[in-house]
């Protein structure tokens, strides 16, 4: 197995696992780690070309979210035609990942901060806005009503998602730093 090919699989691998030990707190608590999906799968848009990384990514956090339901008594106030918004949200997270990956220096700060930051931004309108269009239960809410409610998540939302990606770009910089010593020590 080539080593690019290894290693793509240890990431992915890894963005996978850290979807699963996140994603059971929105917001994290003094034992849960904030949820990280956003993150995970901007980064895997990044290094996985494959769009079979986005799938299993979604199948994995999907999953999490029904044994959340079933077996670990979550409520299920979210749960609605809505829910299946997160589809496209993340396809799109994914996406903007994907896009910049093809740039010629995806970790330039000028590409991958903002990339980062209206990823997250358009996640958070996107998934509300199939939440309120497609729920039974918000059906008494106006527009406005709606977008007040939800205004003062934005803030967690933004900071978690993009402290776990910007831990990401001080990985990826730190490995290309000790990459470049070690083929200049060779």
């Amino acid at each position: 197995m080539p080593e690019n090919t290894k290693n793509s699989t240890l990431i992915a691998i890894a963005l996978v696992a850290l979807i699963l030990l996140t994603r059971s707190s929105h917001f994290g608590t003094s034992v849960l780690l904030p949820d990280a999906t956003i993150a995970a799968l901007f980064l895997t848009g990044i290094f996985m070309k494959k769009l079979r990384w986005l799938a299993i990514s979604i199948v994995v956090a999907f999953a999490v979210d029904f044994y959340a339901l079933g077996f670990a008594g979550v409520s299920d106030y979210c749960m609605s035609l809505g829910y299946w918004g997160l589809i496209p949200t993340y396809a799109m997270v994914w996406g903007a990942g994907r896009y910049i990956a093809k740039q010629d220096h995806p970790f330039a700060l000028t590409v991958f901060v903002p990339a980062a930051l209206l990823s997250t931004s358009l996640a958070f309108i996107l998934s509300n806005a199939f939440w309120y269009a497609f729920s039974d239960k918000v059906n008494t809410l106006t527009v406005m009503e709606f977008s007040q409610r939800v205004a003062h998540y934005y803030t967690p939302y933004l900071s978690y998602t993009i402290f776990y990606i910007g831990s990401a770009w001080v990985v990826q910089a730190a490995f290309k730093k000790l990459s470049v010593a070690n083929n200049q020590i060779a």
